[in-house]
């Protein structure tokens, strides 16, 4: 009873912080961390401790699986060689940059290494949600988030590899050899529980079971993988991207995708509320004033261990200048940072944890607030977008609502005749925003944006295609190869 009361009090406040934030230009996220700070040294509420099993089977598994769920994978597949670079070769280039630096106060390398690990995974929440307020470009967001969702599992893997280490279970080799075979095995369950679920959502008209066989999914896909030892994180992610992009085009209706967006949306908006407030009052202002100079160099090594990664890749791959500068500062540090300080069981922990903290505030606090300053200069809304977005907007529900109706009417839910006046007004709507749309595209620039992705789509269904027939042993593979290989010269590059 005690602890419901505590979890409705924190609602009540993470409430009025929502409500305070639409008239400040300051993220929810943040304002949550800094409303927890307060609460947590006037210690008027009582601590509720974020535990590694309460983060890692709670938390986790519905931010990781949201999180995918909203990816679009031709975004990702298009960004994808930028996106793992970041998230794997450039991460362990971060650990050992961030860990060598901090090694210098006085830490051994080894426990500097795991501190490294521990704050390397990014939180996109607040810097997308400044993005899409904002309306930043849609590869730059593909990047950031992709970049998250894949270096959220890589990085707790690296994390508990080392902890391995340090006991001396695993050494150097094995722990390479392990830390692909769990990120490989975790991938693989995660596609397998998740393309098993998005057969039986196919055979399911219901929205309410098909939420709930979800939200099983995304705890379920969890639990499964810690079982066969391989990387719970990963293959809720992969799950996750399976549903996303097939069993909702796929498997669902058009009533229940909007049931199923709003209820993980609103699961998100609960636990993002209760973690990040709880981020606040669990730091405790006086352990980091007590360990000031191990988080004074902690805070620019991370910093200096993200430079070293993000310019060279993000120039090897010719994203600009200015993008890389977001990419940079917008590397914000928050749930997964501090469950992996909560569960430290190592010499040093409170040191190590004091500046894990020390980081997560510093990141969410001055990067956070700073990055929605530069970013409301960086990006320039572009009224001829916005308004062309809007109106394909439209029509896109538009279609869809015809789509469902005349379904009602096949299923006999709906009479024929009521269905047929109701799809005839929804064409006459329809086509006033197409001739809209026609008008819009007379701007050179976004005709040519949209020819470019279309073309593209086009591609991809035709690689869909050739994919298929070698599966079904129409072609050989070196057919395949090559048709595959002509239809990605035929790509065209998007437009910065």
């Amino acid at each position: 009873m005690e602890l419901l009361a505590e979890l409705i009090a924190l609602l009540l406040i993470a409430c009025g912080v929502g409500v305070a934030v639409k008239y400040i230009r300051i993220p929810y996220t943040i304002a949550l961390v800094l409303v927890g700070l307060l609460v947590g040294m006037t210690e008027i509420f009582p601590e509720i401790q974020l535990t590694e099993d309460v983060v890692f089977t709670l938390i986790l598994p519905p931010l990781l699986f949201e999180g995918a769920l909203a990816m679009d994978i031709r975004h990702l597949r298009d960004n994808i060689n930028p996106i793992l670079t970041l998230a794997t070769a450039g991460l362990l280039l971060t650990i050992l940059v961030t860990g060598y630096i901090t090694s210098l106060v006085g830490i051994p390398l080894l426990l500097a290494l795991i501190f490294a690990a521990m704050v390397s995974p990014t939180d996109p929440v607040s810097v997308l949600a400044t993005f899409r307020k904002l309306g930043a470009p849609k590869k730059l967001t593909t990047l950031i988030e992709g970049e998250s969702i894949i270096n959220d599992g890589t990085a707790v893997v690296i994390f508990s590899i080392l902890l391995e280490m340090l006991r001396g279970d695993v050494s150097i080799l094995n722990g390479f050899a392990e830390f692909l075979l769990v990120c490989a095995g975790g991938a693989a369950v995660g596609f397998v529980v998740g393309y098993a679920a998005y057969r039986i959502l196919s055979y399911i008209d219901d929205p309410l079971i098909e939420v709930t066989i979800t939200l099983i999914l995304a705890f379920g896909t969890f639990l499964i993988a810690e079982q066969l030892g391989v990387s719970g994180v990963i293959a809720v992610v992969a799950a996750g991207l399976i549903i996303g992009n097939y069993g909702t085009e796929f498997s669902m209706s058009p009533s229940t995708r909007l049931t199923l967006i709003n209820f993980w949306s609103a699961v998100v908006f609960l636990v993002n509320s209760l973690v990040f407030i709880l981020i606040g009052i669990d730091t405790h202002i006086f352990e980091l004033v007590k360990y000031w100079n191990y988080v004074a160099i902690a805070i620019p090594a991370v910093l200096i261990g993200r430079a070293v990664t993000v310019y060279p890749v993000l120039t090897a791959f010719r994203v600009k200048a200015s993008w890389q500068h977001v990419a940079f500062w917008g590397g914000l540090h928050g749930t997964i940072p501090v469950a992996l300080a909560l569960s430290l069981e190592t010499p040093m922990r409170d040191t190590l944890s004091a500046m894990a903290f020390g980081v997560v505030i510093f990141s969410l606090v001055i990067q956070g607030l700073s990055l929605d300053y530069f970013a409301r200069r960086l990006f320039r809304k572009d009224e001829r977008r916005e308004k062309y977005e809007e109106v394909r907007a439209r029509l896109y529900g538009i279609s869809k609502s015809a789509e469902e109706v005349m379904e009602l009417a096949r299923r006999g839910e709906l009479d024929q005749n009521v269905a047929e006046s109701i799809a005839k007004e929804l064409e006459n709507r329809a086509e006033e925003l197409r001739i809209k749309i026609s008008n819009i595209l007379q701007d050179e620039d976004l005709r040519l944006e949209e020819y470019r992705k279309a073309w593209n789509n086009v591609l991809e269904v035709q690689k869909s295609a050739v994919f298929e027939l070698l599966r079904r042993g129409i072609i050989s593979e070196e057919v395949a190869e090559k048709l595959v290989k002509e239809i990605d010269e035929q790509k065209v590059q998007e437009m910065d």
